[in-house]
């Protein structure tokens, strides 16, 4: 079990070489073929929808979309470099690919082509002006996405693993996700916020960490769900986590957001590497 090819979201900002260079060693380690990601915007889109080019001349116009084909071209050159430089500097095999960033279909779509997704809290198109949340790209892809947080991606990631389990269909997805990486853990914690302990592991799900040959640690907290979010962030500063895995929205995503649930809290501000899976 595990990760054939992998996606990476790159673009032209600092935050990208730590995220590639994340990447492609997790490619190396999982002989996975690797993939970068640009997000581009079509500048007609974004200005002309206020028809703001409506009185200019023709040779103005022309001028105008010329200029941003040109920056939207450096803007991928530069991600093209950081992509090219970590992946040969691994030994990964690559593709680069630059696609429409002003709707989240085509970026859902890419990712549903890869086994596992590496993608910031949130991206923008280049020049543009929609942006793709991780959260967003979770219920959309139909696969795993591993959130970086706003620190950057830790090389060797998965060292040590806190598993977010509640019992749920959406932390049985997430666990067999991330099984790839939980394989090459040196520790494994599994942890269940539950004022009565409903939902936890029981003899089932230890045999099944048995039989990956996986030893797991136990963590039982009684909090309220509504603390959970503060549970598992006091639980990864503690144990030295640098990945969680956690299904994603178990509630509608309505009342998460009304509600602060712990996918929202965490999704939108990691405390470290995360895979989501929905």
């Amino acid at each position: 079990m595990t990760y054939r090819d992998i996606l990476v979201h790159i673009d032209d900002t600092p935050a990208s070489e730590t995220r590639a260079a994340a990447a492609a060693e997790l490619a190396l380690r999982s002989n996975a073929h690797l993939g970068g990601v640009f997000l581009k915007s079509e500048f007609l889109r974004n200005y002309m929808a206020g028809e703001a080019l409506a009185y200019m001349s023709p040779s103005d116009t022309a001028s105008i979309l010329k200029d941003h084909a040109s920056a939207i071209l450096q803007a991928s050159e530069r991600g093209r470099e950081i992509f090219e430089s970590a992946a040969g500097r691994a030994g990964a095999s690559s593709e680069w690919m630059v696609i429409d960033g002003d709707f989240t279909a085509p970026m859902s779509a890419c990712a549903r082509r890869f086994d596992l997704t590496i993608f910031p809290t949130i991206a923008c198109a280049a020049l543009g002006q929609h942006t793709i949340s991780a959260a967003d790209l979770g219920l959309s892809s139909g696969g795993p996405v591993l959130v970086s947080p706003e620190h950057g991606l830790m090389r060797n990631l998965g060292k040590r693993v806190l598993i977010a389990w509640k019992g749920t269909r959406e932390s049985a997805r997430a666990l067999r996700d991330a099984w790839p990486l939980i394989m090459g853990a040196e520790q494994v914690h599994i942890l269940v916020v539950s004022p009565h302990g409903e939902g936890g592991p029981d003899g089932l799900l230890q045999r099944h960490f048995e039989r990956h040959g996986r030893d797991a640690k136990l963590i039982v907290d009684r909090s309220s769900d509504a603390s959970a979010a503060a549970v598992l962030r006091a639980q990864v500063k503690a144990l030295d986590i640098d990945l969680v895995v956690m299904g994603l929205y178990g509630r509608s995503r309505i009342q998460e957001r009304v509600l602060g649930g712990v996918s929202h809290d965490l999704v939108s501000d990691p405390p470290s590497a995360l895979l989501i899976s929905h």
